[in-house]
C-alpha cells in the first residue's frame, strides 16, 4: 500500500492496491487527480497538509481522552508558594529525595533563608550538624511519577509569570505552583497525604523557629505575600533575661488563649489576642517573641510598616493570608505615626495627611514615613482575619507616639513594659554567660564587693578548698557595679562577649566600660543635638524661602488684578 501514490497511479491501480486515503476522501482525491495534471507541486503539498491534519487531530483526540481519564479517575490539588501547605509538600518531596537525579541546580551561599536543598533537606538538618558553605537547590521543574501508600502520584511544578519582573520588585523569586495528581477517586487519600506532609514538616521544623517575612509586593490576585522564609534556632525561655515573672506571665497568657477557642466562640467574643511590647531598644522585646514562638511551636509572620511597598491593601492581604495558630508580628509599629519632632516642625501644628514643609534634600535623606494609615491598621486588627486564633504582637520604642484608638482593649489586650537593665537582670545575665559547671575553679582572694581592683587567682583542679558560691558571688558583684536603668541587656551582653571566657576580667573591667560608654553617649548626644540645630536652621531658611515665593506670587497676582480693574474702568469711561 502506497500512502503517497500520485493521483494518476491511484486511478489506474487495481482496487486492492488503492490507498486507504482514497476510500476515505474520494471526492477530494478525484479533484486532486484532475488538478495534478497541471501542478504536481501543489498536489504533493496538499498531501502533506492532509497528513499533518490527520496527525494533529489524532494528537488532540489522545490528549482529550487522557484528560477525560484524569477527570474521571484522578484528583488534582494545587499548592501555591507562599502558602504553608506549599512548604509542607516541598519538604516532603525533598525528604523523599524524589529530585535526587536532577541535573539543573541553583547554588546559594548558606545563610538563614530556608531553601530545600538536596542531601540535607534544606535547612532541616539535625541539631548540632555542621552546615556547608553552599546549598544546591534543584530547579524542581522535572515532572515526577511515583507511588505513595499504594497510589500513583503525578507531580508537576510551574513557575510564576512574576519571575520576569525586576529583582527589586520581588520578581526573581522562585515563586510558582505545584500540581499533585492522585490516581484515585477517594478524596480521603488527598486529606491523608496533606496531613502526613504537615506532620512531617512540623517534626523536622521543631528545633527551629520559622519566620515568614513580607519582603516584596505581589502582583497577581492569587499570589501570596509570605515567600521569604527564614529559620532561627529556637531559644530557651530561660535565656531571655527579664524581671522575675514577666516571661512566665506572657507564656501562660498565650497558652490560655490557645486553649480557649471554644470558650471565645460560645460567648461570641472575637478569638483574638493582642500584645504590645514597648520600651527602649535592646531590652528584649523581639527576643521574647522568638522564644515564645519556640516554646509554643508557632510560626512567626513578620511585616515592617516602614517598607515602601506596604500600604493599607497590602497589609490587609498579608494579615488575611496568615494561617491559624500563628504569630502576626509588626515591629516598630510607631513608624506608622509621626514623631513629636515631625509634629512640632509643621507650620501651625501638625495637619494629618499633609506632607512636612522640609527641603527636598532632607526629605530624601530622612526617614520615610509609612504608607499605612491609622484607619487601615485598625481595620486589620478589627477584621475577620484577626479572629482566627492568631496572636498579634506589636513592638515599639516610643509608646507615646501611638494613637489611643490603637491601644484600646480588643485590639491591644495586654501591654508589657520593658525597661533598661536592673541589677537583678545584670546578675542573671552574668550567671548565664559563666555557668558554674564551666568555671568550677574560680575563687577570689577576698571580697570583690569592697575593692573594685581585688586581685584574683585561679585554683587548680587538685585544690579542694574551693568555694562553690564564687560564680554566684561574682554575678552579684557584677550586678552591683552596673548602674540601675542606664544600660540595656543588649549593651551588657555586648560587653560580656568581649570577655566571654574571662569572668574575673568581666567584673574588673565593667567600671572602665561604664565610663567609656557614658563618654561615648555624651559625645553622640552632642553631635545629634548639633545636627538637629543645623537641620532646624536649614528648615527655617527653606520655609522662609517658600513663604517669600508665595508672597511674591501673591503680590504679582494682586498687581494683575489691579491692572485688570483699571483697564476695565477705563474702557467703561471711553464708552461713556
Amino acid at each position: 500500500m502506497n500512502l503517497f501514490a500520485s493521483p494518476m497511479d491511484l486511478s489506474n491501480a487495481p482496487g486492492g492496491d488503492q490507498t486507504w486515503l482514497t476510500s476515505i476522501f474520494p471526492p477530494l482525491f478525484s479533484f486532486l487527480a484532475a488538478f495534478s495534471t497541471t501542478n504536481s507541486y501543489v498536489f504533493n503539498s496538499a498531501k502533506l497538509l492532509l497528513l499533518g491534519t490527520i496527525i494533529e487531530t489524532g494528537r488532540r483526540l489522545f490528549i482529550w481522552l487522557v484528560e477525560r481519564f484524569r477527570i474521571q479517575y484522578s484528583i488534582t490539588a494545587e499548592f501555591t508558594e507562599g502558602d504553608p501547605a506549599y512548604e509542607w509538600l516541598i519538604h516532603f518531596l525533598t525528604h523523599e529525595q524524589l529530585w535526587r537525579r536532577s541535573y539543573d541546580f541553583r547554588v546559594f551561599a548558606t545563610n538563614s533563608k530556608r531553601r530545600w536543598s538536596i542531601g540535607t533537606g534544606g535547612s532541616t538538618k539535625e541539631p548540632g550538624t555542621k552546615k556547608g558553605n553552599a546549598e544546591y537547590v534543584p530547579t524542581y521543574e522535572q515532572p515526577l511519577l511515583f507511588r505513595w501508600n499504594g497510589y500513583w502520584l503525578d507531580i508537576r511544578r510551574t513557575m510564576s509569570q512574576a519571575t520576569n519582573l525586576p529583582f527589586q520588585y520581588g520578581g526573581t523569586s522562585d515563586s510558582g505552583k505545584i500540581y499533585v495528581t492522585l490516581y484515585t477517586r477517594n478524596f480521603a487519600v488527598l486529606t491523608e497525604l496533606v496531613e502526613e506532609v504537615r506532620l512531617l514538616y512540623l517534626e523536622v521544623s521543631r528545633p527551629n523557629v520559622i519566620v515568614h517575612m513580607a519582603d516584596g509586593p505581589h502582583y497577581a490576585p492569587t499570589s501570596f505575600t509570605w515567600t521569604n522564609v527564614k529559620c532561627k534556632v529556637r531559644r530557651a525561655l530561660s535565656s531571655i533575661v527579664l524581671p522575675n515573672g514577666v516571661m512566665e506571665s506572657i507564656v501562660e497568657d498565650a497558652k490560655e488563649f490557645i486553649d480557649s477557642e471554644e470558650w471565645y466562640h460560645e460567648r461570641g467574643i472575637p478569638y483574638h489576642r493582642g500584645f504590645l511590647l514597648y520600651g527602649p531598644p535592646g531590652s528584649g522585646k523581639t527576643s521574647t517573641i522568638y522564644a515564645l514562638a519556640g516554646a509554643l511551636g508557632m510560626e512567626i509572620y513578620s511585616v515592617s510598616l516602614a517598607s515602601s511597598f506596604v500600604d493599607d491593601s497590602y497589609l490587609q492581604s498579608a494579615a488575611s493570608s496568615i494561617p491559624k495558630n500563628s504569630i502576626f508580628l509588626i515591629e516598630d509599629i510607631d513608624c506608622a505615626f509621626p514623631s513629636r519632632e515631625e509634629r512640632d516642625n509643621q507650620p501651625n501644628g501638625y495637619i494629618p495627611g499633609m506632607p512636612p514643609m522640609d527641603p527636598p534634600w532632607m526629605l530624601a535623606s530622612g526617614s520615610r514615613r509609612s504608607s499605612v494609615t491609622l484607619s487601615g491598621l485598625l481595620n486589620v486588627l478589627d477584621g475577620v482575619g484577626s479572629e482566627e486564633g492568631k496572636l498579634f504582637f506589636a513592638t515599639t520604642n516610643y509608646v507615646d507616639r501611638l494613637d489611643p484608638a490603637l491601644l484600646r482593649p480588643g485590639r491591644i489586650d495586654r501591654k508589657v513594659e520593658y525597661s533598661l537593665a536592673t541589677k537583678d537582670q545584670a546578675t542573671s545575665l552574668f550567671a548565664q554567660f559563666y555557668p558554674e559547671a564551666q568555671f568550677p575553679h574560680i575563687m577570689p582572694n577576698h571580697d570583690l564587693s569592697t575593692d573594685s581592683h581585688a586581685e584574683v587567682t585561679v585554683t587548680t583542679e587538685g585544690q579542694s578548698d574551693f568555694d562553690s558560691d564564687s560564680i554566684a558571688q561574682l554575678s552579684k558583684e557584677f550586678g552591683n557595679r552596673v548602674p540601675l536603668d542606664e544600660f540595656s541587656i543588649a549593651e551588657l551582653q555586648g560587653y560580656l562577649l568581649t570577655c566571654k571566657k574571662q569572668p574575673l576580667e568581666a567584673v574588673k573591667g565593667v567600671a572602665d566600660w561604664i565610663v567609656f560608654q557614658r563618654k561615648e553617649r555624651k559625645e553622640k548626644s552632642e553631635r545629634e543635638e548639633a545636627e538637629r540645630e543645623r537641620a532646624k536652621r536649614r528648615r527655617r531658611r527653606w520655609q522662609g524661602y517658600i513663604i517669600l515665593r508665595l508672597q511674591l506670587r501673591l503680590r504679582q497676582r494682586m498687581k494683575q488684578m489691579i491692572l485688570k480693574g483699571i483697564c476695565s474702568s477705563r474702557g467703561v469711561d471711553e464708552l461713556v
